[in-house]
């Protein structure tokens, strides 16, 4: 009887918390196309100025905006350098009693600027490392 009903309890977790799925693993060049390498990601990101910043609690409150120090860009600053990286976020909240009014805010996507940031590094590498490499032609011909 125990083993039943430990069978018959696991069966039903399965049941409730499992699933089984087959995936398929698909070649990523078969989704994505027009792939191209990131120039000029530098001037992209040297555009963009980071900011700290706090929401204004006291004024939207009804909008339950996190508290604190937060770090990010403003969305419509980014728009100008890179639009596919910003989109629009709507909250919604009561006026009283039966209506409601909408405030529209510009977002970045965080996510959105990694590749660009990530060709900016290797593009400044490629900088330094050229440096480096006049800096030793300039001590050598001394």
């Amino acid at each position: 009887m125990k083993f039943s009903i430990q069978f018959i309890s696991t069966v039903l977790l399965f049941m409730v918390f499992g699933t089984i799925s087959f995936a398929q693993e698909i070649n990523v060049s078969g989704i994505k196309k027009n792939t191209a390498p990131l120039l000029n990601s530098l001037d992209y990101i040297t555009k963009l100025q980071p900011i700290s910043y706090e929401y204004n609690l006291g004024e939207y409150k009804q909008l339950n905006l996190p508290a604190g120090k937060h770090f990010g860009f403003i969305g419509n600053d980014v728009r100008l350098s890179v639009p596919s990286a910003v989109s629009n976020r709507h909250y919604w909240y009561a006026t009283g009693k039966g209506n409601q009014r909408a405030i529209t805010i510009p977002e970045v996507d965080m996510e959105k600027l990694v590749p660009l940031l990530v060709g900016a590094i290797q593009q400044q590498q490629v900088q330094i490392e050229n440096l480096k490499a006049e800096v030793e032609q300039f001590k050598r011909s001394k």
